[in-house]
């Protein structure tokens, strides 16, 4: 019976000792999308209005920025735009 302890003492020491696996770092991958898809996938959005509300540019001409308000998707040409309707999504709502 001791003979079966000292083996397994043994054994258990031996195995600690052991160097670990290590798992091989994942790295990062920075993936590059070209702008004309990211264009492309806005034209196929369905928005509330065919125009910018703030400048007036159909969003058939370009979209690229959206907000969703109360539920509904609008389109802007810029960044810009977007802003200034958010200052006021009301008064540019009440006037399309």
């Amino acid at each position: 019976m001791k003979n079966i302890i000292s083996i397994i003492i043994v054994a258990a020491a031996f195995s600690c000792n052991q160097p670990k696996s290590v798992m091989p770092e994942k790295k990062m991958e920075t993936v590059a999308v070209a702008k004309d898809s990211i264009e492309k996938d806005l034209t196929k959005l369905a928005f509330a209005v065919k125009k910018d509300l703030t400048c007036g540019m159909p969003t058939s001409a370009g979209v690229s920025d959206t907000v969703t308000y109360k539920g509904k998707l609008y389109g802007f040409c810029a960044k810009e735009c977007k802003e200034d309707f958010l200052k006021d999504p009301e008064g540019h709502l009440a006037a399309k």
